[in-house]
């Protein structure tokens, strides 16, 4: 969504054996056709929309059913695979 400009980090909890701990799930997306892009105000010129394909919330979702839980899912809609070419 932001064109490579904000990078994610992986979620990472740390278990604490003195206190206990409630985790909570929520799940919630767009429509399975909703295309997913970068937003406009994202692209500029020396940023152009280079990083990733266009895809829709039914094609993301099908990576994600087939790829194991430690996997980037995103890495398969990448346009580009080394860090030279997106900076």
């Amino acid at each position: 969504m932001t064109n490579g400009r904000f990078l994610s980090v992986r979620h990472r909890a740390m278990t604490n054996s003195h206190k206990s701990r409630m985790s909570v799930a929520y799940f919630g997306g767009p429509p399975l056709d909703a295309c997913i892009v970068a937003p406009p105000v994202m692209v500029t010129s020396k940023r152009p929309s280079l990083l990733f394909k266009p895809f829709t919330w039914a094609e993301y979702k099908k990576v994600t059913y087939s790829m194991k839980l430690g996997e980037r899912r995103i890495d398969f809609f990448r346009k580009c695979t080394t860090q030279q070419q997106i900076e």
